[in-house]
């Protein structure tokens, strides 16, 4: 089994947001992830403020545990998003013991600006489950 390559699912969860863009009501957020060209978007979670929860779920297909994603948190407003922080994830610790369930800090203009709860799982390469994945992409 290759344990550098295969398919990673990612699921962000939730986030706790430090920055709002809002000086009235609350924020609608949604996360944007690129990842080797491609880009995963959630649904917007309308009036969730500085706590949205999402049941999103993103496939990609890893080629090399080093490469990075970057995932930002914005916020819909009616013509335009706004920017609340983003970060970069290196894919290997999203790889560790075939998946994990973590907090990944955000950041806006170099300061923190929340967290984002984010849960994997990688099957590797060679894997039983790999194969039938790769079939469904």
């Amino acid at each position: 089994m290759n344990l550098s390559e295969g398919i990673l699912t990612l699921r962000p969860l939730e986030a706790k947001l430090t920055h709002d863009t809002e000086i009235l009501g609350a924020m609608s957020p949604y996360i944007t992830i690129m990842f080797n060209k491609q880009k995963f978007k959630t649904k917007v979670h309308a009036s969730g403020g500085k706590t949205p929860k999402w049941s999103d779920e993103f496939v990609m297909e890893i080629t090399d545990h080093s490469e990075e994603a970057t995932l930002r948190v914005w916020d819909e407003d009616l013509t335009t998003s706004d920017h609340v922080g983003f970060c970069k994830i290196k894919m290997s610790s999203l790889m560790i013991n075939m998946g994990v369930e973590d907090w990944f800090t955000i950041l806006f203009d170099n300061k923190p600006a929340g967290q984002v709860l984010l849960k994997s799982t990688f099957e590797p390469k060679g894997g039983d489950q790999y194969q039938a994945m790769q079939d469904a992409l």
